[in-house]
């Protein structure tokens, strides 16, 4: 029975390793922007330069999920990933000229690889966004 269990948990062991995800969840914050055909602003989740980003999503206010890294799913319009080279690039969205119809809740998911011990970490933050309208 010992052995049967043991290499259970060899098995399972081997499966597991390297491949176990730690999820974080940051606060909530809340932010004003102002809209602008020449002011871009940005919600963001940094990460470490020496990271890689393996995966970025946004949570629409809408509910709508979509992929903006690697693969931008992200409709077109005023709301756009912010794009860096790597090793800069982080999960983030930018908002140029943007509907102050375009207000809401934005959830950030970021996946990221660490370079120091090759985990994984799954950062979630939610962006509770009022946008309004610049008179020029």
């Amino acid at each position: 029975m010992a052995v049967k269990l043991l290499a259970l948990f060899v098995v399972a062991a081997a499966l597991t390793q390297g491949h176990a995800i730690t999820y974080i969840t940051l606060p909530d914050q809340s932010v004003t922007f102002l809209t602008n055909p020449l002011i871009g602003k940005a919600l963001t989740i940094p990460k470490s330069f020496l990271d890689t980003l393996e995966l970025c999503r946004v949570v629409f206010p809408n509910g709508w999920l979509y992929e903006a890294y690697p693969n931008n799913q992200l409709p077109v319009g005023p709301i756009k990933f912010l794009s860096a080279v790597q090793p800069f690039t982080s999960c983030g969205i930018e908002f140029l000229d943007a509907p102050v119809s375009a207000s809401g809740t934005y959830e950030l998911v970021s996946r990221v690889r660490h370079s120091a011990d090759n985990s994984l970490s799954e950062t979630t933050q939610r962006f509770h966004l009022t946008l309004t309208a610049l008179e020029l």
